[in-house]
């Protein structure tokens, strides 16, 4: 924040940034240690302007003491900092694609990269629905949509999408707690966002997202 309000380096308090420094060292993870030492060892050290020294009426040299910021050291830790975010970002974005089912990553991957999270998660579940919605038409040749398809395509009673053997106990419960939650995504992730031009955070979306795979991969278990 400080970077983008163009605050002059001598005009930020050396104490305050010094302390926010000191409390996320220990928070970066060990993977990242180049980025953490760089901040402990090479940067807050120097950060704080170096004292101004003056001659008195008498003579004597003086030094005027200086609460600033280091504007070398200011621009080195917002650097590190870049660097740091980039790397994590593009390390945990990667690895997050890993576990993901492959119709989510074609609709989401892009979306979710550039920054669009809510979108990145509409398209998920409009794309559960629309793959439940196919299955449904092509065995029934009726159509529905959202929740009253989810209902009605994992029915415990009669199932056009069997998850479970619904002929035992354990089955049926199984079928039921997955059409609970198939239709429960249809109203409570896809609508809202479809409906309301909502804004999520990454982390949130992540979440969602890994939602939205499981119950993708589910739907690959189909019992036939």
């Amino acid at each position: 924040m400080i970077n983008l309000q163009h605050i002059p380096s001598s005009n930020i308090n050396y104490k305050e940034l010094y302390d926010v420094l000191y409390d996320l060292i220990p928070l970066i993870p060990e993977e990242y240690a180049i980025f953490r030492n760089r901040l402990r060892d090479l940067i807050l050290p120097k950060l704080k302007l170096q004292d101004a020294l003056s001659i008195n009426s008498y003579g004597q040299q003086i030094a005027i003491p200086q609460n600033g910021i280091n504007p070398y050291l200011f621009g080195e830790v917002i650097a590190t900092i870049d660097y740091f975010s980039e790397c994590y970002h593009k390390n945990h974005t990667t690895s997050m694609w890993e576990t993901i089912h492959p119709q989510i990553i074609v609709v989401s991957k892009s979306r979710f990269n550039d920054g669009y999270y809510a979108d990145a998660v509409e398209a998920a579940f409009k794309e559960i629905n629309s793959r439940v919605k196919d299955i449904y038409i092509a065995r029934t040749s009726n159509e529905k949509d959202g929740a009253k398809l989810m209902q009605s395509a994992f029915s415990v009673q009669n199932p056009i999408i069997k998850l479970g053997d619904v002929s035992t106990d354990t089955g049926a419960n199984i079928q039921q707690g997955y059409m609970e939650m198939f239709a429960g995504s249809m109203r409570g992730i896809r609508n809202p966002k479809a409906h309301n031009n909502q804004i999520i955070s990454r982390p949130d979306a992540i979440r969602k997202l890994h939602f939205a795979s499981m119950l993708m991969y589910k739907l690959d278990n189909e019992i036939v």
